[in-house]
């Protein structure tokens, strides 16, 4: 499922969630660098349909190398429906606030309600954990991730699911790039 997309603009983020301050920069009239763009959380989505399940894009582009010529133009400001996944050649820079399972997969008894969103896209992902903990769920085996634990994740079927009591942050570098049986 390589086109896995379960982000909506259609619900707001609850409050407190996080609202990643987002700071680009580039070069100025006199060609000296300098901050261009300054914002927080403007492109923070709401997965599953829930106000908890953050999905905050930060920056992507659609070529590698990427071009730094000429004026800034914030590539996540458009009308197109944005993939999760990168372009072949590109990139996408997003952070993941992922509550705990307990508050959206499963009701108040314990059955589950949801099931794990088990996808896989068409790139190389640097998953780092910046608060909190995850189980990365594969195939085979389940890891537990930790705040400073990083994941390459390379074009394999996964789920995250986030089986303590408080919110997990993590910060994904997604690189195009295939899949195994490709």
């Amino acid at each position: 499922m390589s086109d896995y997309d379960p982000f909506v603009n259609s619900v707001e983020p609850a409050p407190g969630t996080c609202r990643v301050r987002r700071i680009v920069t580039g070069h100025g009239p006199d060609g000296e660098s300098t901050v261009l763009l300054e914002d927080r959380g403007r492109w923070a989505r709401t997965g599953h349909g829930v106000p908890a399940y953050v999905v905050t894009d930060l920056w992507r582009t659609n070529t590698t190398p990427a071009d730094n010529t000429g004026p800034l133009r914030d590539p996540m400001d458009t009308d197109e429906q944005l993939p999760i996944a990168p372009t072949a050649t590109g990139t996408v820079f997003r952070t993941l606030e992922m509550p705990p399972d307990s508050e959206w997969r499963f009701d108040s008894v314990g059955n589950e309600i949801k099931p794990l969103a088990v996808h896989t896209t068409r790139s190389i992902d640097y998953a780092i954990v910046l608060r909190g903990e995850i189980w990365a769920v594969l195939d085979a085996t389940e890891v537990q991730l930790r705040a400073g634990d990083v994941l390459v994740q390379r074009g394999t079927s996964h789920a995250w699911s986030n089986r303590s009591d408080e919110p997990c942050l993590i910060a994904f570098v997604l690189v195009g790039g295939n899949l195994p049986e490709e």
